[in-house]
């Protein structure tokens, strides 16, 4: 894991778990559950920040690894699979995904 990533990683983790314990202590007071509610939110959000920072790894790494080496089409679909239990990781928000026009071959593959 590229160390940059894995120390992000690794505090976003100890945030969203220092925010979870508040959040048990919310129910364990019985606070008012909107309350309770929108910690919860904010643990979703550490989470899916930290799921962000994992993907960009990945990407980073063995995906771009495999395809160089050719093999890609099976990563691609291993991807694709979990990407369906991560809603919010991407696009980063208020990012917008970038387009194959956008890319230097102009979306040709070279």
């Amino acid at each position: 894991m590229i160390a940059e990533y894995q120390q992000d990683a690794a505090r976003r983790l100890k945030v969203a778990a220092g925010h979870l314990k508040s959040v048990q202590r919310m129910v364990d007071e019985e606070r008012y559950c909107v309350d309770v509610m929108k910690q919860l939110a904010a643990v979703q959000a550490s989470l899916t920040q930290v799921q962000q920072v994992m993907l960009k790894n990945h990407l980073s790494t063995c995906v771009s690894d495999t395809i160089r080496e050719g093999h890609g089409g099976p990563l691609i679909e291993e991807l694709l699979a979990a990407l369906k239990y991560s809603q919010g990781v991407w696009p980063p928000e208020g990012a917008s995904p970038p387009t194959c026009r956008d890319h230097p071959s102009g979306g040709v593959a070279q």
